[in-house]
Order: structure tokens, then C-alpha cells, then sequence
């Protein structure tokens, strides 16, 4: 999963020095996924400085349907995924890193995302976009009714179990199905997420495409 990077030109020796490569097709620079012990060495670099999840680099949409809550009628609502991400954070001693988590889970109240994913869902899945906050300030990236238009909380999709991203039995997790999008180079985001028994339940019986 290799990180896009956003290098001056007056610090490509730097860049170099700490395992960053050039791509001459896409006149960037890069972190391959061989170099990601130096991550914290490249973070200045790292584009989208608001982002604090770098999801891999194939990238898991999980799909289902929810009765819109403006118009009653069923549409399709997706969510980010992924099986494995680096989330930064603080560590013991208090200094931030990039920690890597590699277990399963679904993003919700995402507020950043880059701009290649932006693109991605601009040309794939133009009913997820930003909409008002409910539960956060400004705005996020959430489903629209297919129908109305109206946007569709993400609280109403993941808060509760039983909910459609948030499924309380085997037979519920069935219900989604997840397709997985290879990217060239990893996408990532601010976003909040879960671990619970209900995200196992989706990682073991949801369907996979």
C-alpha cells in the first residue's frame, strides 16, 4: 500500500533519504509499502494534513439498503471499509505515530477524506457526499436517499444494534455485502469507527465481492 506524498522540491534528498521513490508516470512522490517503518519520518509530507486513518490500498465499500427516514422508501447505503489501516495517534509517552491496526472495521462521521477517494465516490457512488452534521461540527460524508435526495445520518445507519451497519445477528451481517476497489496508492481519512462483536459479525457473514 504504497502513501502518496507531497514533497518540495528542495526537500527531494530529504524525501529520498527516508525511503520515499518518484513516480515518473504521475510526477509524484511516494512511500512504497516496503519503506512504511519510516512513516513518521515521511508524516510532514503526507498530503491531506486533516486525515488521521491511512485505509490499504483496497478499499472496502459495504453496501446494503435502509428505509430513508424523509421519505420511507427503501435505498442503497454504503460505508468505508477496510481489513487493515494506520491510525495516528498518541503513544505511551505521548508523542503521535502511526500505529497499524490490522483487524476489520466500517468508518462512520467521516469528515476528511483525500482526493482520489473523493474522486472515487464522485464517479461511483454519487449519493455519498457531504452533508450537515448531526453528531459532529460542520459537515461529513454521508449517504443521500436515492429518491428525495435527503441526507441520511450516519447515526441512524451504525448507533444502535440491529441497525444496517450495526447488525445483531448472523442473518442481518448476511443482509450486506462488501466489494473490495484496489487503489494505487492508499487512501485515507478522518473518521470514527468500532470494534465489536456486531463488525465481526459483518467480517465473518457478510457476502464479498
Amino acid at each position: 500500500m504504497s502513501l502518496l506524498l507531497n514533497v518540495p522540491a528542495a526537500e527531494e534528498t530529504e524525501a529520498k533519504s527516508k525511503g520515499a521513490l518518484w513516480d515518473a508516470n504521475l510526477q509524484t512522490w511516494y512511500l512504497p509499502d516496503i519503506n512504511y517503518d519510516h512513516i513518521m519520518e515521511v508524516d510532514k509530507w503526507i498530503t491531506d494534513r486533516d486525515t488521521a486513518i491511512i485505509l490499504s490500498d483496497e478499499v472496502i465499500i459495504a453496501h446494503a439498503r435502509h428505509t430513508c427516514p424523509h421519505c420511507q422508501q427503501s435505498t442503497p447505503v454504503i460505508a468505508i471499509g477496510s481489513d487493515f489501516f494506520y491510525e495516528k495517534d498518541m503513544n505511551e509517552r505521548d508523542e503521535l505515530v502511526w500505529f497499524e491496526l490490522d483487524f476489520f472495521t466500517l468508518f462512520q462521521q467521516t469528515s476528511v477524506i483525500s482526493a482520489h477517494l473523493f474522486n472515487f465516490f464522485r464517479d461511483n457512488y454519487p449519493h455519498y457526499k457531504q452533508g450537515p452534521a448531526r453528531s459532529a461540527d460542520g459537515y461529513y460524508w454521508c449517504n443521500h436517499c436515492e429518491h428525495c435526495g435527503k441526507d441520511i445520518d450516519d447515526t441512524l445507519l451504525f448507533a444502535d444494534p440491529g441497525d444496517v451497519f450495526n447488525p445483531d445477528n448472523a442473518a442481518a451481517a448476511a443482509s450486506i455485502t462488501l466489494r473490495t476497489f484496489p487503489f494505487k496508492y492508499a487512501p485515507h481519512i478522518d473518521a470514527d469507527y468500532n470494534i465489536n462483536d456486531n463488525v465481526r459479525l459483518i467480517n465473518e457473514f457478510a457476502g464479498r465481492t
